[in-house]
């Protein structure tokens, strides 16, 4: 059993504010949406996963682990990629996020992802750090 687990550590900080009543915050939590992207040696891209994770409300430091997963793609689709790069990619990525859709009559219901076939792409570690006043 191959036990090996790659690892690469980034430190690419970035400051956001926000200024939000806090009334409106509670049903429209800010998000951060990753896309991990890879290149080889023969610059061959893919698109390795996507996640995301919802901001923690409370002040103070947060270190979250973000769960990435990537569309499972037919057999040729999976050879096109090892030869040739590319991959299966998910169409509108802000789609992810959203739990819930409203229809035409303003009747809210619950998005519905069976049948999606996905596949585990590893975890991001996010450190954030959350201020309020």
């Amino acid at each position: 059993e191959d036990t090996t687990k790659f690892t690469s550590h980034f430190c690419f900080p970035f400051d956001y504010q926000f200024l939000v009543k806090e009334s409106a915050i509670k049903n429209n939590c800010p998000y951060l949406l990753l896309q991990v992207n890879s290149k080889d040696s023969w610059n061959r891209h893919r698109i390795e996963g996507y996640g995301f994770i919802r901001f923690p409300l409370n002040p103070g430091y947060h270190e979250v682990k973000v769960e990435t997963w990537r569309p499972r793609a037919s057999l040729e689709s999976e050879i096109h990629s090892f030869f040739l790069g590319g991959s299966a990619r998910i169409q509108k990525v802000e789609e992810l996020v959203r739990t819930q859709f409203v229809d035409s009559n303003g009747q809210a219901d619950i998005v519905n992802r069976f049948g999606l076939e996905t596949e585990d792409a590893g975890v991001i570690r996010v450190n954030i750090n959350v201020c309020t006043q």
